[in-house]
């Protein structure tokens, strides 16, 4: 793998490297789902084609490999060979899409459309653009609703990262769905255990330090419904502070905070030094307005806390409801309710510490290694023919 720094991603793999992949995998007797991604990225491609990629290298059963839409050439070649087509979120519809999948069907191979979002539906177009704050883009977004609406319209299922997008897309196109949570790979949990060697090192003396990793401006109605009693818990307790990861805005209530230093903003980074990021705060805050568009978001920002071991409060949407157990492996927070667990965590570190232990021991076992790769390997054979 291309990795030997932090500039060069793990999923820069070489074409004959996925090839040779492929091959050994057909003669070792695995099936093959290949993936069509129009290209690389840190997100959707990163936990819905790589990390998928590299949890199967274990599979007895299965092999998935990805092309890219430069590769075309290749991958039309390659689909004859394949158990099982799979279309990548970032495949808004075209001719390409509909060839592959011709290709595919002319040798009674079944096509899937793996999505993360609830963005295949117009009837959702408002409840997206006000949740996320960008009504102004409705110009972009009802094309792209398009675009997957056709895409999906055309698949023979779906793969999915939760049962409630699961049913959402099942209902509106009457085809079946199977789910493969977003997890983790290699890299991150080896980038997470050497920062959890130096974590006490890593925290600031004497801070009492919550963590928001937003990662884009969209979330700023996301962090509103914390945000009243976040400033008041910063106002009582002098030793806190707040640290931002990624793009956000404030309105001028946060202004003496930004201003003292105690509101930190750390620009976007890569996806191992977010671990270091999180592992330096003593609580990972995630706010969501919880409404049909975020019950379909994965809970990854607790699953990548917890393996740095650092407690998660979040909102109790779909997923996050699923995963955490309130005051176990994490809290779940209602308006009202934030300062009240801040409050907690911050009297009680010693629970904190044992919360986060918990957190770390269920991220491991559900979002990596054996039941991760079961949950891959049975949604294949579900769509396999």
């Amino acid at each position: 793998m291309k990795n030997s720094n932090l500039s060069i991603e793990p999923w820069g793999l070489d074409l004959e490297e996925r090839i040779r992949v492929l091959e050994n995998a057909k003669r070792g007797g695995k099936k093959i789902a290949l993936y069509y991604a129009k290209g690389p990225d840190s997100s959707t491609f990163r936990y819905r084609c790589f990390n998928v990629w590299q949890a199967t290298l274990e599979s007895k059963k299965w092999q998935a490999v990805f092309f890219f839409r430069d590769e075309l050439r290749i991958l039309e070649k390659m689909i004859p060979e394949c158990d099982l087509l799979v279309f990548s979120r970032q495949s808004r519809w075209d001719g390409v899409i509909k060839k592959l999948a011709d290709i595919a069907r002319s040798g009674d191979i079944s096509v899937v459309f793996d999505l993360d979002d609830l963005v295949f539906d117009k009837k959702y177009l408002h409840v997206v653009a006000n949740t996320i704050g960008e009504l102004g883009s409705l110009d972009y977004w009802l094309p792209y609703f398009s675009d997957i609406n056709k895409t999906a319209d055309y698949m023979d299922g779906f793969l999915v990262t939760n049962s409630f997008l699961g049913e959402k897309i099942s209902a509106e196109f009457d085809k079946p769905y199977r789910v493969i949570r977003n997890s983790l790979n290699k890299e991150q949990l080896s980038a997470s255990a050497a920062y959890l060697r130096l974590k006490n090192s890593l925290k600031e003396k004497g801070v009492f330090k919550m963590g928001y990793f937003s990662g884009s401006p969209t979330h700023v109605n996301d962090f509103e419904v914390a945000l009243s009693e976040i400033l008041e818990f910063l106002k009582l307790h002098s030793d806190a502070k707040l640290r931002v990861v990624g793009l956000m805005e404030f309105d001028v209530r946060a202004g003496e905070y930004l201003e003292g230093g105690r509101i930190e903003f750390v620009p976007p980074v890569d996806f191992r030094k977010l671990q270091r990021l999180m592992a330096e705060v003593d609580v990972n805050i995630a706010p969501l307005v919880v409404n049909d568009f975020t019950n379909c978001k994965s809970e990854l920002k607790f699953f990548e806390a917890g393996v740095v071991e650092t407690t998660t409060i979040a909102s109790p949407t779909y997923t996050f409801a699923k995963a955490i157990k309130d005051g176990e492996n994490g809290f779940l927070a209602q308006p009202g309710e934030w300062y009240d667990k801040l409050e907690y965590l911050y009297k009680n570190p010693k629970e904190n510490r044992k919360i986060a232990l918990a957190a770390k021991k269920y991220a491991l076992k559900h979002y990596y290694g054996e039941e991760f790769l079961k949950e891959v390997e049975e949604a294949y054979e579900y769509f396999a023919k």
